[in-house]
């Protein structure tokens, strides 16, 4: 899982720096001027510290995906919109909509097996799909239990489908009941996609939000 991760954390990783490389690039400019101007020049000094900054804390926790901190927990809906996101932008190039609609779920679960499991979970399915597709996310809380499902569902503009496998194999269903097994998560097909069950800590059961609502 962490080779086909491995370019899109790459990715991430080079976009966080490319606003630093703009503001040297300013800077470079203007020092190039007969007469500098100073007070815009510690303007883009203060501006390059703090993007500096920015970019680091996001580096480093980008690569907590490689070597997460096994006590590292984070709320469900969070983690479920981190791994989404960081897809997104694959999955376009690929011919795929990662479609968010979890929201609310405050329940605290393990951050390495909420990247793990999600991430797996859509990258199974759109391996598996013979053609371009939305993949929608909805959870439903219970008392002991988060369900997550994701659906695939065809688009109406068929285009040709890229392949983006960067030279690794496509993951298979097999590939992700280990997976799932191996973090204690319940894992089902269904008619249009899977089913996952993340079971809660004993201090969180009965505050995930509404047991019956689908968030």
């Amino acid at each position: 899982m962490l080779q086909r991760l491995a370019p899109v954390l790459q990715h991430q990783i080079m976009g966080n720096f490319q606003s630093m490389d703009m503001i040297a690039v300013m800077m470079d400019r203007r020092l190039q001027s007969a007469s500098p101007d100073l007070d815009s020049m510690r303007q883009d000094c203060a501006l390059l510290g703090s993007v500096s900054e920015s970019a680091i804390k996001s580096v480093i926790n980008l690569l907590t995906w490689v070597r997460p901190k096994p006590s590292a927990t984070q709320r469900f809906d969070a983690g479920v919109e981190e791994c989404a996101t960081l897809l997104l932008n694959e999955f376009k190039l690929k011919g795929f909509i990662i479609a968010n609609e979890v929201s609310q779920v405050a329940a605290e679960l393990s951050s390495r097996v909420l990247r793990s499991v999600v991430s797996a979970a859509l990258v199974c399915l759109s391996d598996e799909s013979t053609a371009p597709a939305t993949l929608t996310l909805r959870a439903q809380a219970f008392p002991d239990r988060i369900d997550l499902s994701i659906d695939l569902s065809a688009q109406e503009s068929q285009q040709a489908r890229i392949l983006h496998a960067q030279g690794y194999r496509l993951l298979n269903w097999r590939d992700l009941e280990l997976l799932a097994a191996s973090e204690s998560v319940g894992l089902a097909r269904s008619d249009s996609g899977v089913r996952l069950a993340f079971n809660l800590p004993s201090e969180n059961q009965g505050l995930s939000g509404d047991p019956v609502a689908a968030c």
